[in-house]
């Protein structure tokens, strides 16, 4: 079992369900010592799937204050949130840092001057190396402590080549020279397997071949994240595959970050 939970989100994203307080509690009977709340974060308006600032001032923030102030004695709370990177929104961030615990980095959209690129659609070569160096611009920000679903990339992408090789180790050395956790995404492992070119079951994501490049670097720091839309996914049978997984290939595993 894990000790503890990052990627968590709430029905104020418009995906998921329950509030902050439904999450803790479900931690606190599961005995988790420590849990993260970090729902999808405000950065532009045209992006769906997020929640607003009034939202994330006048019931996300009081939500997570008040369990803290009624739970603190039966688990650590941290407060968080998922947001995009791009330099633009560079206020925003510093903002979020004077509210928040922590930020997590969740590459979904790649913000172009004539389009948007959502990683959950087809992509192309150049689409996935704009991804990675919206990653990397977002590591060397300083604003993040946890890279979510590094791997995100393969989920359409599936192919493993030269070029996701060669993305997959910038990415990873780039992490641990900026002391971020990559995590292990259960919301992926959700999604299910399909055959490689070697012939190997493999999740969508996270995607074996990344993660075997991630256990040649010991100094890589790797947690699992839950990714919980919905209260029962919190530490599901995903959790203990992950677990398994992180173990065989000998990754250097964290429970608690904080």
């Amino acid at each position: 079992m894990t000790k503890a939970n990052y990627h968590t989100h709430t029905y104020l994203c418009g995906h998921a369900e329950g509030l902050p307080t439904d999450y803790i509690k479900k931690a606190i009977n599961i005995g988790m010592v420590e849990i993260g709340i970090s729902d999808h974060g405000y950065l532009n308006p045209k992006w769906t799937g997020r929640m607003n600032l009034n939202s994330f001032e006048n019931i996300y923030l009081k939500d997570i204050n008040d369990a803290i102030s009624k739970y603190s004695s039966k688990i650590s709370i941290k407060k968080g949130l998922e947001l995009e990177f791009h330099p633009k929104y560079d206020n925003l961030y510093k903002y979020y840092l004077t509210k928040l615990d922590y930020l997590i980095l969740g590459q979904h959209i790649i913000e172009k001057s004539d389009n948007n690129i959502d990683m959950f659609s087809s992509l192309s070569d150049n689409d996935i190396v704009e991804y990675k160096n919206m990653v990397i611009k977002g590591l060397q920000s300083g604003y993040f402590k946890i890279l979510a679903h590094p791997d995100l990339f393969m989920y359409k992408y599936k192919k493993w080549n030269s070029l996701t090789e060669s993305i997959s180790r910038e990415i990873i050395i780039e992490a641990i020279n900026c002391g971020v956790y990559l995590e292990l995404n259960a919301n992926g492992a959700r999604r299910g397997t399909f055959y490689n070119d070697k012939y190997e079951t493999v999740w969508n994501y996270p995607r074996l071949e990344f993660w075997r490049i991630v256990s040649e670097y010991s100094n890589a720091k790797v947690i699992i994240g839950d990714d919980a839309h919905k209260i029962d996914f919190l530490h599901d049978s995903k959790i203990e595959e992950l677990l398994k997984f992180g173990k065989e290939l000998n990754l250097n595993m964290y429970d608690v970050i904080f």
